[in-house]
């Protein structure tokens, strides 16, 4: 998920895990260790009680349960941790096994600020920008230049893309290119992109496909499914061509609404030709689980396969009946 677990110790009923251990364990054995680890969140631990959550969330060593990963969210934020009061706003912001609700989600990210929480800071932040009232940039920018001096990626593109825009503070685009910089170096997906943009107006087109390949090749499905659409609006084919290729690592993640939108791109032909086959290829990964629109596309397909064949035997064979046969290919009795 998008909200980094943080360092922890879990003391199970028979041994202690670090977060190297623990991911070891999950690896080797996931059942095995989402049992032992929910054996201690039942006992108590706050720390047990937020991996479990996040098990849940994730459906790594336990079935997916939404509602389940919140409420243990709940109960150890109930114990003060503030990791914990964090996802329950996360919970809250993206619909995650409750109704989504920006303001009770603000709400919870304001508690965790409250015991110090970075990336709360950065949540908290980001609902301010997206809810759109310019009355609330001064706050998200100091969120985001707090949470930047500690370090956190996110936050320090967040802050330079105020330093590009000229969000609150004067328009400084050296100073918002070098943030990003900063931030694209160790790693932030989207510095590397919003770079990419600066690159490009500047004419250093090489150094800004360069950056974009390397944030879809390196990136998650999250960044894969919003940066596509933003490059395959693009008139230049190479980045069109970057669009598709995160369409088609986000379809092999197997989500089957990636699967369909890759599937609806192949079939426009949105970066180059069209490619009909694949598309179907797509569409029916989709159906097979569950996905509405491609189930109706596929059977859409079928059926005008069904016609063009009809179609083309109709004409293939019209009227052979009563054409002449020669009388050397007449059949033997």
């Amino acid at each position: 998920m998008e909200t980094a677990r943080p360092s922890l110790v879990v003391c199970l009923k028979r041994f202690s895990l670090d977060d190297e251990r623990l991911e070891s364990r999950l690896a080797g054995n996931p059942r095995e260790a989402g049992s032992a680890i929910r054996d201690a969140a039942q006992r108590g631990s706050d720390a047990a009680q937020l991996i479990l959550g996040q098990l849940l969330l994730d459906g790594r060593g336990v079935a997916r349960d939404l509602p389940a990963a919140l409420t243990w969210f709940e109960r150890a934020a109930e114990q003060g941790n503030a990791e914990a009061r964090n996802m329950v706003g996360r919970c809250h912001e993206r619909g995650w096994g409750v109704p989504q609700d920006y303001v009770v989600a603000a709400g919870h990210f304001e508690q965790a600020i409250g015991r110090g929480h970075v990336w709360a800071k950065v949540n908290l932040a980001q609902i301010l920008m997206r809810l759109g009232d310019p009355a609330d940039r001064p706050r998200a920018y100091e969120l985001f230049r707090q949470a930047a001096e500690q370090g956190n990626l996110k936050a320090i593109n967040s802050l330079a893309r105020f330093l590009e825009e000229g969000w609150v503070v004067p328009a400084d685009p050296a100073q918002a290119a070098s943030l990003y910089r900063l931030a694209a170096e160790r790693g932030d997906h989207w510095a590397k992109f919003n770079l990419a943009t600066l690159l490009l107006a500047a004419g250093d087109r090489d150094s800004a496909l360069a950056l974009v390949a390397d944030a879809i090749a390196r990136s998650d499905a999250g960044f894969r499914r919003r940066a596509a659409p933003l490059l395959l609006e693009r008139p230049d084919p190479d980045l069109r061509g970057l669009g598709l290729d995160a369409l088609a690592r986000a379809a092999a993640a197997g989500e089957a609404d990636d699967q369909y939108r890759y599937a609806l791109a192949l079939e426009a032909g949105l970066a180059g030709p069209p490619r009909p086959r694949e598309a179907r290829l797509w569409h029916r990964r989709a159906a097979d689980q569950g996905h509405a629109d491609a189930i109706r596309c596929s059977r859409r397909a079928t059926a005008l396969r069904l016609v063009a064949r009809r179609l083309l035997h109709r004409f293939t064979f019209a009227g052979a009946k009563r054409a002449p046969v020669p009388a050397n290919l007449q059949p033997l009795r």
